[in-house]
């Protein structure tokens, strides 16, 4: 990853250089509707800082997650001035999805406790 970039456009072509896959695989995912020339034309022009196209938030978005290379993140950081973030390991994600289902398991399992709880003292009839 480089750690200064001329332009967002300069950003977006290090993105999908890096990133190993041909350019006209990243135009074909990038513009799945068009024929794979066209597709490759577009993306061109899209990365071209002379050109008058350009690609919206989530197609870079889309790039960055297709590409796996995060250089256009990395440049809106240091044009914001903020700092460039660290990438989450899965293995984390993964530990907090466990906890957040088990939390909800949890309250789950005291709200039904408390529905049998005014069940046996008759305060609610049961309809179905």
């Amino acid at each position: 990853m480089k750690l200064f970039y001329d332009d967002e456009f300069d950003a977006i072509r290090q993105a999908i250089s890096d990133c190993g896959k041909p350019f006209k695989l990243v135009a074909a995912h990038m513009f799945p509707d068009m024929k794979p020339e066209s597709a490759y034309a577009k993306l061109k022009r899209c990365t071209d800082s002379q050109g008058d196209e350009r690609l919206t938030f989530g197609q870079v978005v889309r790039l960055m997650a297709f590409c796996e290379c995060y250089d256009p993140l990395m440049y809106a950081c240091d044009e914001t001035l903020h700092a460039r973030p660290d990438r989450k390991a899965p293995e984390d994600e993964a530990i907090k999805l466990v906890e957040v289902v088990n939390n909800a398991a949890q309250t789950m399992n005291h709200a039904l406790k408390a529905i049998e709880q005014l069940k046996a003292r008759g305060g609610i009839r049961v309809v179905a």
